[in-house]
């Protein structure tokens, strides 16, 4: 007698159910490990332009972002400080911000635009993680070239608006540009002027508070050759002088066996001693954004 095909055992049965508990019991982990990568950079997101060849953007279709910033009572009897990350690189994420967020100090980063969503940089999730916690991104060009000082008016203007362009379109703010490498010139400045609230390379010194000029920010950068005591007293000459000292880093607690990389690259411990003094200093720790004068009351 030939079986009825649309007659099933319980074993039959059994083993369906079986399959079809463990694909619903997959589905959420999977969801859940697409999650958990992207946020600490396993995963990378699709980014909204290819960076190969000339650029072009729908810029109609962007719309400017700005953030708010909680103000601040400046008087010139009092000192500050920005602690600065240029580049982007994942460490500060990883390690820098965990820190900064437990003794509730904001940070600031700037952003080379093409090295985010690759290899050892942050993604943009995390740039928005770290704005919403009280961060202030800012503009360090789309290529991160080091001869920019050389370039033509054109390719200037167009570095900045792409730039600027997607970091908006990543809900991202862009008011302060950040030169490559530190270089400078004429026009770069001049055309910053035009596109940025304010302009920084590497230029050493302090900000003085009764004469502040928020497109030439003076910053004390921060490399291999320069010593925790080197910065504490930097902190100590600001709080002394009255001033707002910008410190400069750049790789934070990373291991590598590059020693180009490590003439950039805080030791983890150097970087925790930094915060506890600046914490007894008293100092107060703001972004950028905060010293305008137009915000700054």
């Amino acid at each position: 007698m030939r079986e009825n095909p649309a007659k099933k055992t319980a074993v039959q049965m059994g083993k369906e159910g079986r399959h079809s508990y463990l694909f619903w019991l997959l589905v959420p982990i999977v969801l859940i490990w697409l999650t958990f990568g992207y946020v600490i950079g396993l995963i990378r997101e699709k980014p909204l332009w290819q960076h190969q060849g000339k650029l072009s953007l729908e810029t109609s279709a962007v719309v400017p972002y700005f953030q708010n910033y909680p103000t601040i009572a400046q008087t010139f009897d009092q000192s500050f400080i920005t602690l600065w990350f240029d580049d982007a690189w994942l460490s500060q994420y990883m390690a820098a911000y965990p820190k900064l967020k437990t003794l509730a100090f904001p940070g600031t980063v700037a952003v080379p635009v093409n090295a985010i969503e690759t290899t050892n940089y942050m993604n943009w999730a995390q740039l928005r993680t770290l704005q919403k916690n009280g961060w202030e991104i800012t503009n360090h060009s789309l290529s991160h070239d080091c001869t920019m000082q050389t370039w033509n008016r054109e390719k200037v203007v167009s570095e900045y608006e792409i730039s600027k362009l997607t970091l908006w379109k990543n809900k991202l703010t862009s008011d302060i540009f950040v030169t490559p490498c530190g270089v400078d010139g004429s026009l770069m400045r001049g055309e910053a002027k035009r596109a940025f609230l304010g302009y920084r390379t590497v230029d050493p010194g302090f900000n003085d508070l009764t004469n502040l000029d928020f497109n030439n920010l003076k910053v004390k950068n921060i490399d291999s050759e320069v010593s925790v005591d080197d910065i504490k007293q930097w902190i100590d000459d600001a709080k002394q002088s009255r001033s707002w000292l910008i410190l400069v880093f750049h790789r934070v607690g990373e291991n590598s066996s590059d020693l180009t990389d490590e003439s950039f690259n805080m030791r983890t411990e150097d970087f925790e001693a930094i915060l506890e003094y600046i914490k007894l200093s008293n100092i107060q720790v703001v972004v950028p954004s905060q010293m305008r004068p137009s915000v700054a009351q």
